[in-house]
């Protein structure tokens, strides 16, 4: 096999190859769930209350709604 062939063929071949290959990881990483992280932008300040504070602040919200 000369250069050539080598050149023309054999590299493009395995360059798509490669490249396939990276392309059905990141398909693979996706449908496994690999897109969903977690950020820490965004977070309310109800995230770190309690389930009574949430529902006191919730309930004053109501009334203040209703005044």
């Amino acid at each position: 096999m000369d250069s050539m062939t080598l050149l023309l063929f054999v590299v493009p071949l395995l360059f798509g190859m490669a490249t396939g290959t990276v392309k059905f990881m990141r398909f693979v990483g996706f449908v496994a769930g690999g897109g969903k992280r977690p950020s820490s932008r965004g977070r309310d300040y109800g995230d770190q209350m309690s389930f009574d504070e949430r529902v006191a602040e919730k309930l004053r919200e109501l009334e203040r709604d209703r005044s």
